[in-house]
């Protein structure tokens, strides 16, 4: 009786097992912390979400690509789907990770780079499993946050990340005209002979354009000595040798081997104490992404686009978003071992830098969809014009704001057949402009969405016309971002004593666009409301703080109301002219479905786009519009080549060693 109790008990398991199998159930099984499901489905089995604003995919790696006609990979997801793509890389960002995933390899360990001293580390490891954690006002985008213990017990502010690929270009265009004034061998890189009485001065806007400024940021030459170009902290030199090779370890001019040194250049992110051999905040919106994934959720980045050097000196490589990558974002998974694979392709790299056991926890494709996402994040707005808005602005600008807070930049368009290297702007590398203002009319915020590619159609390998979006690359006024982003020393009552005793004493210029919704204010968060931080400056901006006090209590309310009119927004939610007609229907049809208002919702531009359920009764018995998903494997490609992952392990059949077998530390185990 026993013997067959056991039979019987065995084959009850083995019946599971196959059932899962065959239903790809323990995908969902394995990913608690999304929620796919709709009404009709068992929420235990399929954790539900009838609103419709849940992840609803599995963790899945993405694979880098660069033919757009590998479906699923990278290249496919920036070209042939860019939406999707977006919303795979925003998915990332806002995705709580599990222990499976390898989140929290050194939970509470003191790391990060060092400070000063050469021994203190500035912050402690793996305190959050999201970026969203941070990054949540307003929830669902990269938004503001809290306050968070690094460098200093002040601690630092979470910044918001809308616009983040626009000030990325812009410290891009920085660095080409940096070049085009010092390095006059046009080699790629800055000699000591070369840099000898030059300043980096440029302009925000081009010639004869209302609002145009110079910038001044300093001196190429080692004018007082230091062994350093005396430029702004944004700049940061990475010296090389007489072969323009970059040597690592150097301190300096004064390193004998020193010849000259290739930039860097950081326009985001808040203080930059020294820092030995490399920069102190990242300068590419990759970099901002990698390095943070590893130090606040444990997660580290196997990304052969930043550790690869082809002619050994400070650039790594392009990415597929078309941005210069650097050596110095290099992250700790190198690739030294990798797991072989049924398909040839590469297979997953086996390092596990942190010796958590989980194996490249975030891949170069994650990095790719995360930059795409940042790169074309949709940028801050402007809430109601009123007349007391209006002249706060002018206030600003009267006082002297407005001479560290810029208001307007333009990128420069594309030109890649000049002759010049200095000459060969990247322009708007993103692929859509969302164009946010004010309705007098329906007395809200609406949104209006603009194409910024070229629809290039082509044979795919199966010699099928197929069409792919192509970043036209073209020039880009950019209004409203209100910064010079130079660093400024703004008086002690911002200075920051770092745990080694170092101060801080520079601020780079915080773009004012969506301020008004950021509290608190300040590197620290220490200033709970505008008017206290204004009156907190000090030093460079001393003059306008004092301007600022001696107006009137009405001008004072102007200036600040001028301020809160930097807004931000919830993207997904924010009524959008989505398809160029010139009105925002109130009952918009996707998919034969009336998703009711048209917003700007990622989902609903998929080349598949996803389908809501529609109206259902609840457990209630209302009434309800369900926007749960009903196709969710077709319109987020779960079933594409390389997106495809057959044993719900997180990685992709085609890199992973064992692709039937679950094991989500290596693929095997």
């Amino acid at each position: 009786m026993r013997k067959n109790a056991l039979w019987i008990v065995g084959g009850f398991i083995l019946g599971c097992f196959a059932t899962v199998y065959c239903t790809h159930q323990w995908i969902v099984q394995a990913q608690q912390s999304e929620r796919p499901g709709n009404s009709l489905d068992n929420p235990v089995d399929m954790p539900r979400d009838l609103s419709g604003l849940s992840i609803k995919t599995p963790r899945i790696r993405i694979v880098h690509t660069t033919d757009p006609w590998q479906e699923g990979g990278s290249m496919y997801l920036q070209e042939v789907d860019p939406w999707l793509g977006w919303k795979w890389g925003k998915d990332l960002t806002q995705r709580s990770f599990r222990e499976r995933d390898g989140v929290y390899g050194d939970h509470g360990k003191i790391d990060g780079i060092m400070l000063a001293d050469g021994a203190t580390k500035m912050m402690d490891r793996s305190h959050t499993n999201s970026c969203g954690s941070c990054h949540n006002v307003p929830y669902r985008d990269g938004g503001a946050g809290m306050t968070i213990a690094k460098n200093g017990a002040t601690g630092r502010n979470t910044p918001h990340m809308y616009g983040t690929g626009i000030m990325e270009m812009i410290g891009q265009q920085i660095r080409l005209q940096a070049y085009a004034i010092a390095d006059t061998s046009r080699d790629g890189w800055i000699s000591k002979e070369e840099a000898k009485g030059k300043r980096l001065i440029i302009y925000n806007l081009p010639a004869g354009e209302p609002g145009r400024v110079a910038i001044d940021l300093g001196s190429f030459d080692d004018e007082n000595g230091s062994g350093f170009p005396n430029l702004n902290p944004i700049i940061w030199p990475a010296f090389v040798d007489r072969n323009g090779q970059r040597i690592a370890w150097a301190k300096g001019y004064k390193t004998p081997e020193v010849a000259g040194f290739q930039i860097e250049v950081q326009v985001y992110g808040f203080g930059t104490p020294y820092l030995p051999f490399r920069p102190a905040i990242s300068t590419t919106i990759r970099a901002f992404t990698l390095t943070p994934f590893d130090i606040h959720s444990g997660l580290q980045t196997h990304d052969p686009t930043t550790y690869t050097s082809p002619n050994r000196d400070a650039h790594a490589l392009v990415s597929n978003a078309g941005c210069q990558q650097f050596i110095s974002a290099a992250g700790k998974d190198r690739g030294g071992v990798r797991a072989p694979t049924k398909t040839g392709l590469p297979g997953i790299s086996l390092d596990d830098p942190d010796r958590d056991g989980y194996c490249e926890e975030l891949s170069e494709g994650d990095m790719d969809v995360s930059e795409w996402y940042l790169l074309n994040h949709p940028s801050p707005a402007r809430a109601k014009i009123t007349p007391e808005v209006a002249a706060g602005e002018k206030l600003f600008a009267k006082i002297g704001c407005a001479s560290c807070h810029t208001p307007d930049w333009t990128l420069l368009a594309s030109n890649p057949n000049a002759k010049d290297y200095t000459e060969k702007f990247t322009g708007d590398r993103r692929f859509f402009d969302l164009e946010v203002a004010w309705n007098d009319k329906t007395d809200r915020l609406e949104g209006k969405l603009n194409y910024l590619v070229n629809k290039i159609t082509s044979c795919d390998p199966k010699g099928a016309d197929r069409e792919r979006m192509v970043p036209k690359r073209g020039a880009f006024t950019v209004r409203g971002i209100y910064s010079d982003f130079k660093y400024h020393d703004v008086g002690e009552d911002f200075y920051q004593m770092q745990y080694d005793g170092s101060i801080v004493r520079q601020w780079r210029t915080t773009p004012l666009w969506g301020v008004g919704h950021t509290a608190p204010y300040g590197h620290d968060g220490a200033d709970l409301d505008l008017n206290t931080t204004i009156r907190r400056h000090g030093g460079e901006a001393l003059d306008s703080r004092n301007a600022y006090v001696k107006l009137s209590d009405a001008e004072r309310s102007q200036v600040l109301a001028f301020l809160n009119n930097l807004v931000l927004y919830q993207t997904d939610q924010l009524p959008t002219d989505l398809q160029g007609r010139g009105q925002i229907a109130d009952n918009y049809k996707v998919q034969g479905m009336n998703v009711g208002l048209e917003c700007f919702n990622s989902e609903h531009l998929f080349r598949t786009p996803v389908k809501i359920e529609g109206p259902i009764r609840n457990i209630k018995g209302e009434k309800i519009t369900s926007r749960a998903g009903t196709n969710i494997r077709q319109a987020y490609g779960l079933d594409l080549q390389f997106l495809r992952d057959t044993d719900g392990d997180g990685f992709p059949d085609v890199i992973d060693p064992e692709p039937l077998i679950r094991g989500y530390r290596d693929g095997i185990r």
